[in-house]
């Protein structure tokens, strides 16, 4: 039996953190603290959460079905599409329903429209996530082959070529893109192109065949993070202080909004792609050397950070429109406090729907 990897399990839990973080610096400036440096630190600084789960991923993949192992891709898709299409699907139609019944427009649980908002991840603005990684787990076999490929080039000159690819496709892709009028006549063509971020695989390919070298190479890797713990320290250091300074720069000088600063910074530039590896192995230094059992509280997270992954925006929108009305005015209300609450109810919801959940497979 393949045993677990302690580092990247409780990665899991510093990525859902940051995941909370990222929703919740969408109410920083209407919060009673709103404060660049807070906004920075959610919508900047956290944007390594996304791309490290798709990280994880693929070392779990490669860890799990090596290439000198022949794959049952059949037994393989069918056991990671129940695991993740049920409740992704589930998930999706909760949040539809609660739309429809805040929106009083029962046209959006019409079949068309279900299946419109499944096939490009459209539940809710979090849920994409799982839309991406099913196409990860659907093109499996192409990725074997690439490792194949990568390792039989060389794996340093074919990651950093990969990172290069993908922030050429994201480049390309950030610009707006008139389409020419037979493209806007066929829906789904357009929805495809329009949509291309919320399912296209190849957007995050370079972290995750990263997590999948890692898998492979895994004694080199934890060599590197137990030796140069002070190397990769001072490369966090600098990549969140450069993300720091060009956030600063383009606010202060360049006199951008808040949110076009954001999407300058995200996960998928080149200062969000570089802060993103400087994370995963600044984390990764500082957990290995923490034992199974020593961070009980961050292992808990990670335990059920699938689960507060797909209920924690309900409940953020639960405390938003909710503290006005038995508290306070939402703007003097403070962000840190408002996080706090946010992930303490969201972990004790994934407790009680991860027991109920245990329940009905046991009965």
């Amino acid at each position: 039996m393949k045993q677990r990897n302690t580092i990247f399990d409780n990665m899991r839990g510093i990525c859902m953190l940051g995941v909370i973080a990222i929703h919740v610096g969408d109410l920083v400036m209407e919060s009673g603290t709103p404060w660049n440096w807070i906004y920075l630190l959610c919508e900047v600084l956290s944007r390594y959460s996304v791309p490290t789960f798709f990280f994880i991923s693929g070392y779990g993949l490669f860890y799990s079905h090596p290439l000198e192992k022949p794959l049952d891709y059949g037994h393989f898709l069918v056991r990671r599409l129940k695991s993740i299409g049920i409740p992704y699907v589930l998930t999706s139609l909760f949040y539809l329903l609660i739309s429809s019944l805040t929106a009083g427009d029962p046209g959006i649980l019409r079949p068309k429209h279900i299946l419109f908002t499944l096939i490009f991840g459209l539940g809710y603005y979090h849920i994409y996530f799982l839309v991406i990684l099913m196409w990860f787990y659907v093109l499996i076999p192409l990725w074997r082959r690439l490792m194949a490929a990568m390792e039989k080039a060389g794996l340093p000159l074919s990651l950093g070529i990969l990172a290069i690819l993908q922030l050429l496709l994201y480049r390309a892709s950030a610009h707006f893109w008139a389409y020419p009028q037979w493209v806007v006549d066929h829906r789904w063509i357009y929805n495809l192109l329009q949509f291309r971020l919320n399912y296209f695989p190849f957007f995050y390919l370079f972290v995750f065949l990263l997590g999948g070298v890692i898998a492979r190479h895994y004694e080199t890797f934890l060599q590197l993070v137990q030796t140069r713990k002070k190397q990769l320290t001072v490369f966090f250091l600098a990549t969140a202080a450069g993300n720091t300074f060009l956030f600063y720069y383009d606010v202060l000088c360049r006199r951008m909004t808040l949110e076009d600063t954001t999407n300058a910074l995200q996960q998928l530039s080149t200062p969000g792609l570089i802060y993103t590896v400087a994370c995963i192995l600044f984390f990764s230094s500082i957990l290995e050397k923490y034992p199974a059992g020593s961070l009980k509280g961050l292992e808990r997270i990670s335990e059920r950070s699938f689960l507060i992954y797909l209920i924690h925006p309900f409940f953020l929108d639960q405390l938003y429109f909710n503290i006005p009305r038995f508290l306070m005015p939402f703007d003097h209300f403070p962000m840190p406090l408002f996080y706090i609450l946010l992930v303490l109810i969201a972990y004790g919801a994934s407790e009680i729907l991860h027991r109920l959940i245990r329940t009905v497979r046991q009965k």
